[in-house]
């Protein structure tokens, strides 16, 4: 109980968001809830207006009972981020994009509700309508139409239903609508995520109730009497089952977190890359295999995004040959489900960057930060120290943000550093993560280091953050900078002239239990497969996992091979 009474007062009152330099909950969720019923009420009334008036003319005719059949089964078999992901990738992100696919998966219940109470229709009713002269619009408008309200009014909450849980993950797609505490968890906390699902699980109820009082005035009373007690009880019972699943929805979320904001780039290649990762680490030596080390099993886990996934399995394969019994524990969520994990014994090990460690586990001001990367690392050693946690030495390469645009913008504008934009940030649109706008070093940073008011910021999927610039949706975005699509893509990165943005060096957070049990060859491992891991060679292996299709697993096993580690 005293989870949902935080979740409770996390609705009711505001407070600091977990990452510092924002206030979350409280008013602040108005704009959400209003985003979220709009979004609804756009999508269900064009799936309305198009779903209804075909099935009254199908059923009507006696034709189309395939059609009606067929939409409802791909209707419940396509995945609704699935759908969301299509047409972001093809339409690009926003909230027209986002309301076509929301309209795509409210058509199906509507029009085959529809289709089914036309056919269901009294036949006698209908003949002796047309044998008093009526013509086929008169018989479906005064006759079929109130007959078949019933299951109309059932279709359409059903789709008010689909599309309220669904919408949820909007902000994945650059609208930010009560789905976003659910997924920034990073940022809102597990009394967030719980709290958001309350109220998206609450509208679910609402909507539930509200459309059966539209149906019992909408009915004709005649009708309305076949309405038994028993049709009554199902759709209580179907009310509290769809109330419950939401509620498990928001407390599984807290195992699922979000893309983070720091590193992870999601690259493609240019033909001829250079082979880094060969020539970072030619000199190293091949890993020994220590037959004493398999008594001791490491869980190896990572955070959600490519680079991370990546990391994980190179340190993974090195442990293995090392000798160790190593499982992984991959795509854990954002920082801090990756520590919780860390820290519950979930996992022994898992790969995290400084700045991160820094501004979002120890609370340091953004402007404290340490700028050289040792400073930041020798930092985070002695504050995990405390907690039982080792930080093993960093890798050579460091995945900070960066703000980019295109060249042709650059050029246009006369851009080369980040406060080249003070001027134009009030006609601009930022696109970033969702956890962008509560971080100091994204856009809360932009705002209070270098004045920026930009004209809109929009939170949109990590994945997303290249082609928002490339088809126009942004004017500014921020990447990371093992991103490959920087040179593909011919962007400009904005020089941090203020330097707003920290060392984001990767260190290997490993259960200081776990590493006196494993001996000296765990560490030993790290260091030397870190070496090899330079920009350049990240920017080659993310590249290799986006743009060549290859699985993180396939790419670490290359790396690991091509740089002498193993045979």
């Amino acid at each position: 109980m005293s989870r949902f009474g935080d979740a409770i007062d996390f609705i009711l009152h505001a407070r600091e968001a977990r990452s510092g330099g924002t206030e979350v909950g409280g008013a602040q969720l108005l704009p959400m809830l209003w985003t979220h019923l709009e979004l609804t009420a756009v999508s269900v009334a064009i799936a309305v207006a198009v779903a209804v008036p075909l099935a009254l003319w199908l059923g009507h005719v006696g034709r189309g009972e395939l059609l009606a059949t067929s939409l409802a089964n791909v209707g419940r078999a396509v995945p609704s981020l699935a759908l969301i992901a299509f047409f972001v990738a093809y339409l690009g992100v926003g909230f027209t994009n986002v309301t076509l696919a929301l309209v795509l998966l409210a058509i199906p219940p509507i029009l085959t509700n529809t289709y089914v109470g036309v056919r269901q229709a009294d036949r006698d009713a209908v003949d002796a309508a047309r044998g008093m002269g009526m013509t086929g619009v008169q018989i479906v408008r005064r006759v079929e139409l109130p007959l078949a309200l019933p299951l109309i009014c059932g279709g359409v909450r059903t789709s008010v239903v689909n599309v309220i849980a669904t919408a949820t993950i909007a902000p994945l797609a650059g609208v930010v609508t009560l789905g976003d505490p659910i997924i920034a968890g990073g940022v809102y906390g597990e009394d967030g995520r719980l709290g958001a699902a309350i109220l998206v699980a609450l509208l679910a109820v609402a909507a539930e109730a509200l459309f059966a009082l539209v149906q019992r005035a909408v009915v004709p009373r005649g009708i309305r009497l076949t309405h038994t007690p028993h049709r009554r009880h199902r759709t209580m019972r179907r009310t509290i089952l769809a109330l419950l699943a939401l509620l498990v929805l928001g407390v599984a979320a807290g195992g699922c977190g979000s893309d983070d904001d720091e590193g992870g780039a999601t690259g493609t290649a240019a033909a001829g890359a250079t082979d880094a990762a060969t020539q970072a680490a030619a000199s190293s030596d091949r890993i020994a295999s220590n037959p004493d080390n398999a008594s001791t099993t490491i869980v190896v886990g990572s955070k959600n995004f490519t680079e991370q996934k990546v990391l994980g399995e190179i340190y993974a394969q090195a442990l293995a040959a090392a000798g160790y019994t190593v499982k992984t524990e991959l795509n854990l969520g954002d920082e801090k489900t990756a520590l919780k994990a860390l820290e519950d014994g979930q996992i022994d090990a898992y790969p995290e960057y400084t700045g991160t460690a820094l501004l979002s586990f120890f609370g340091v001001p953004t402007d404290e930060l340490p700028k050289d990367p040792a400073a930041a690392f020798e930092q985070v050693r002695t504050r995990f120290a405390e907690d039982g946690i080792t930080a093993l030495p960093p890798t050579p390469f460091t995945s900070s943000n960066e703000v980019a645009v295109t060249r042709e913008t650059a050029e246009r504008l006369g851009l080369t550093t980040i406060s080249d934009l003070a001027d134009h940030a009030p006609d601009l649109t930022l696109y970033g993560t969702p956890e962008c706008r509560q971080r100091l070093d994204c856009l809360l940073g932009l705002q209070e280091v270098y004045g920026l008011d930009f004209k809109r910021f929009v939170p949109v999927d990590p994945a997303l953050r290249h082609e928002v610039l490339a088809n126009g949706d942004a004017d500014v975005s921020i990447v990371f900078t093992t991103d490959p699509q920087i040179e593909r893509d011919d962007e400009v990165l904005l020089e941090d002239d203020q330097g707003m943005f920290p060392p984001y060096n990767s260190t290997l957070l490993v259960k200081t239990s776990l590493l006196e049990q494993a001996g000296p060859d765990l560490a030993a491992t790290v260091e030397a497969v870190n070496r090899g891991l330079t920009d350049e060679a990240l920017q080659e292996l993310n590249a290799r996992v986006d743009l060549d299709k290859q699985t993180p697993a396939e790419v670490a096993e290359a790396y690991l091979r091509e740089s002498g580690f193993i045979e």
